[in-house]
């Protein structure tokens, strides 16, 4: 453009079939304005985030109501959950009645040179409280050709983030690169009731449609990035590694990833979900998920999803500890399926047949029956997903995960006893096995049982009365996923990154994001080795 010149910048329309047109207009001579057509690139690289348990929206299928899981604001999430009892639960938040809903809300925005609106990506069907500034966030930084100098891509060459294994530090020609595609960010909300397995192959169709959509408009796009949070993650790694979706994925960027399994899902099965922060605000959390072990129990017993975050073999052994003045039990030894969440007649067992369905707790025909449903999801759904996916991973993954004493979450579950004075005293000279007491009340459901523990030898009693009560979390971790778990070795990684986050709103956190936004540009540079590499 010569000196005098003034620029006017002409955004394209597109119609149905993806074809850029513009509208071009008379000036005149002598305010010597030259109309600059905006040209987009045509080759296309989707984003598609995958969030964690609960993170998704939900609907029912049963034609009783429309949204039962929607996580649109936290006055709605209360309003809706407060008080609901756990035989409206078990009923609401049924897998087989229930399916993804994408009528949630979003922060919308026209991007019409992505073809598609963000509700078509998706967008409503996350949790609009978790994810909704992440997302805006990652397509807006993604989509700043208007400001490519000064955008955030440019500012991370100047931007260092201390990782624990690998690179990712960025050069200028890597940053440019990136501008020269498009990266339409979607969001594939799915139902996180149901197994995992069921969501890979949902995510298998969903990316199939993601590349057919942008090839049939004539652009290119031949691979995707996936970024996962929480357990969004397995649903991935099953998807890419058992499913044989890898090719079709150029990169993967886990976020707080359960990779070995979350000994927390012991603890709210047995006592509800824990009041993280130890406030009014973490009460009433606790009491929207689940405030004690009959409102997840009747739940999770009849969902794969969020079972399959129980630890596995490869979490290791004696991770849940019986333990009082004397002994220490500690278990798995080899094995948690049969060693602890099939174990149905122990108190400290995982599932509670009592719990299972509420309102016919009292036929045991019903509970004999409910429990028979609820193992053959740990055998047949639970125990093969989990161990199957042991140790596999996309050749091309980053992590970031927190070790932090802020957030301490589940490594060991322990059951601490309290034992009457007089009562050890006067067996101080038995041993006592709480590993095979009898629960004393079975309508106990929180932090505490009572247990009649058997003695040995001979004596006035054949047992001894105790209380056991969970002990807090201790091992560093966000709150959910220990330091064990989310720390994913390295051999299976190109980079690890520990940053102090919180599990459910850890993409909220700057850090996570720069580390997401930086991993981003190091995986486009793969697209060199495919057919849209930069010519």
């Amino acid at each position: 453009m010569s000196e005098g010149q003034t620029a006017s910048k002409i955004q394209p329309a597109f119609d149905e079939n993806g074809n850029a047109c513009y509208q071009l207009y008379s000036t005149p001579k002598e305010k010597n304005i030259v109309q600059q057509c905006v040209v987009y690139p045509d080759r296309v690289i989707p984003v598609i985030f995958i969030p964690g348990v609960m993170g998704s929206n939900l609907k029912s299928t049963n034609g009783r109501k429309g949204s039962v899981w929607r996580l649109d604001s936290k006055k709605q999430i209360v309003g809706d959950w407060f008080s609901a009892n756990s035989v409206t639960r078990k009923e609401l938040l049924d897998p087989n009645m229930t399916d993804v809903d994408d009528g949630g809300n979003l922060v919308d925005k026209k991007e019409p040179y992505l073809l598609k609106t963000r509700r078509q990506r998706g967008w409503g069907t996350v949790g609009y409280t978790s994810y909704a500034t992440f997302l805006d966030w990652l397509q807006n930084t993604l989509n700043d050709f208007d400001n490519y100098q000064n955008g955030e891509r440019v500012a991370l060459l100047t931007t260092v983030l201390k990782t624990e294994t690998g690179d990712i530090s960025l050069s200028k020609e890597e940053v440019d690169l990136t501008y020269n595609y498009l990266f339409p960010v979607f969001a594939m909300g799915y139902n996180w009731l149901q197994s995992n397995a069921d969501s890979a192959t949902a995510l298998s169709k969903y990316i199939d449609e993601q590349i057919q959509f942008y090839l049939h408009k004539g652009r290119q796009c031949e691979k995707v990035i996936l970024i996962t949070h929480s357990m969004g993650g397995l649903v991935a790694r099953h998807y890419t590694q058992n499913l044989s979706g890898a090719d079709k994925v150029l990169g993967v960027i886990h976020g707080v990833m359960p990779a070995l399994g979350a000994a927390a899902t012991y603890r709210r099965m047995k006592a509800g979900s824990e009041n993280g922060t130890g406030d009014t605000i973490g009460w009433v959390a606790a009491k929207v998920l689940g405030g004690n072990a009959e409102a997840m129990t009747s739940v999770l017993s009849q969902s794969p999803g969020p079972l399959q975050l129980l630890p596995g073999k490869a979490y290791g052994q004696r991770w849940l500890k019986i333990m009082d003045e004397k002994n220490i039990s500690s278990l798995p030894e080899t094995d948690p399926y049969s060693e602890i969440y099939l174990q149905r007649n122990k108190w400290w067992g995982l599932c509670e047949d009592q719990f299972i369905n509420p309102d016919k707790s009292t036929n045991q025909t019903e509970r004999d029956n409910d429990w028979k449903i609820f193992a053959e999801i740990i055998k047949e759904q639970v125990k093969p997903f989990i161990e199957e996916l042991t140790g596999k991973y996309h050749p091309k993954s980053w992590a970031f995960y927190s070790a932090d004493m802020a957030y301490p979450a589940y490594g060991n579950v322990c059951w601490r006893a309290n034992t009457p004075r007089a009562d050890s005293w006067l067996n101080r000279n038995r041993q006592r096995d709480g590993l095979a007491g009898r629960a004393l009340d079975k309508t106990e459901m929180f932090d505490k049982r009572t247990i009649s523990a058997p003695l040995s030898g001979s004596g006035w009693a054949k047992g001894i009365n105790q209380t056991y009560k969970l002990l807090p979390a201790e091992e560093a971790g966000d709150g959910t996923v220990p330091e064990r778990s989310g720390r994913i070795a390295e051999q299976y990684l190109q980079c690890r990154f520990q940053v102090p986050v919180e599990h459910e709103p850890a993409f909220q956190n700057r850090q996570a994001q720069q580390f997401t936004l930086k991993v981003l540009v190091k995986i486009v540079q793969l697209i060199q080795h495919t057919a849209l590499r930069d010519k």
